[in-house]
């Protein structure tokens, strides 16, 4: 499965670690994606 996302941030232990803005997964290796909690209307 290959992903292409916007926007992505890194969370560890709850806490903001890196914004990488763009990002592409490529590969069978994906364990786990999870959406961010804001709204379409959040990035007005």
């Amino acid at each position: 499965m290959n992903i292409a996302m916007e926007q992505t941030e890194e969370y560890v232990n709850g806490q903001l670690k890196n914004k990488y803005g763009i990002a592409f997964i490529l590969g069978n290796d994906v364990l786990y994606v999870s959406p961010s909690k804001r709204t379409l209307a959040d990035r007005a």
